[in-house]
């Protein structure tokens, strides 16, 4: 029993991380850089 829920948590947080990704990309988030374009001078 315990199996099936560690099971249907990991699979759980898989996919919340590979939305995470897709939405953030593998940077570190940082407050200064989120919502802001790149600027091609840096």
């Amino acid at each position: 029993m315990f199996k099936a829920i560690k099971k249907a948590i990991e699979k759980f947080i898989g996919k919340l991380a590979k939305e995470s990704e897709k939405s953030f990309g593998n940077e570190k988030l940082d407050c200064c850089t989120l919502d802001r374009p790149k600027s091609p001078n840096k």
